[in-house]
């Protein structure tokens, strides 16, 4: 199967469910049986969804493992892997590959922000790419991640590397110009990181989106792709715009919290963030509810 093939589609970048501050591997196996049932194509676990900073190396390869022995196998198992050094990332991602990782999803190293220039964003990927044992996804998510932004002649650069076959774009930036860039490659494509950006970006050549909003409303997002890929522009514009303000009420502000609160109303099991992350209040998730109840998604 080809990239393009294992990579179009739907992925909800999935939370880390937590219970008393300990990982719950119990509510990981009901969550990605739950999401078995739906139509994404795949899924990425240790995402900024999925607090991988505030996850152990142990209980990474613990959460792959769990990944690849529940997850449906006709679906892509994405396991974030980045660390700030290349030889710590090739490190991780050795292991996320021995657990069963299709991919590896590399996001921009970034706690010497200001030293992050083109040349020292393609050296550290590419002595990652070098070295792995599967392929590689870059991931840019300036918001979390020191406002580095990877730019579109380095993604142009690193395109063409042979294990370097993709991208998720979680910037301001115009999804076009990382869709342009990833040409100069033989095989590499573009996810978008939101779903404001994932409509758009499947006219202009995006293949897929990993989408936050996906974790918690997943077959809604896959119809979306759905009616795209048939055709069907206005109905596909339409839901489009729901999601988006579906998740502008839900969890826009709020983020891993808000993602977790709406997974537990939508039927799976979010959990607790870990901290110095806070949960919902009562009044937050009770806010939630009503949205949901009013969109008739409960």
């Amino acid at each position: 199967m080809s990239h393009l093939e294992r990579l179009s589609g739907i992925f909800p970048p999935m939370a880390t469910p937590f219970r008393d501050q300990k990982l719950d591997l119990d509510a990981v196996v009901y969550n990605v049986e739950k999401m078995n049932q739906t139509g994404v194509r795949g899924v990425m676990p240790l995402g900024s969804n999925g607090e991988f900073r505030a996850v152990n190396d142990e209980e990474t390869v613990a959460l792959i493992k769990t990944y690849r022995k529940h997850l449906a196998p006709d679906k892509t198992l994405i396991a974030g892997a980045g660390r700030d050094s290349a030889y710590y990332t090739v490190e991780m991602v050795k292991r996320v590959a021995d657990a069963g990782a299709d991919y590896a999803s590399i996001v921009t190293p970034h706690y010497f922000a200001e030293k992050m220039t083109d040349e020292a964003l393609c050296r550290y990927y590419e002595y990652v790419a070098d070295r792995s044992p599967i392929p590689l996804l870059l991931y840019c998510v300036p918001i979390y991640a020191g406002r580095v932004v990877i730019s579109y002649a380095a993604v142009g650069h690193l395109a063409q590397h042979e294990n370097i076959v993709g991208m998720k774009d979680t910037t301001k930036e115009d999804i076009a110009g990382y869709i342009a860039a990833g040409k100069y490659g033989a095989e590499f494509h573009v996810l978008a990181g939101t779903i404001k950006k994932f409509l758009g970006g499947l006219k202009l050549g995006a293949v897929g989106g990993v989408l936050s909003v996906a974790v918690y409303l997943p077959q809604l997002c896959a119809d979306l792709f759905a009616l795209y890929q048939a055709g069907k522009m206005a109905e596909a514009e339409a839901l489009s715009q729901r999601l988006i303000s579906l998740s502008k009420q839900l969890t826009d502000t709020s983020a891993v919290a808000g993602v977790k609160s709406a997974m537990t109303l939508t039927g799976y099991h979010g959990g607790e963030p870990r901290l110095p992350l806070l949960p919902l209040t009562s009044e937050q998730t009770q806010q939630q509810r009503e949205i949901l109840t009013q969109a008739g998604l409960l």
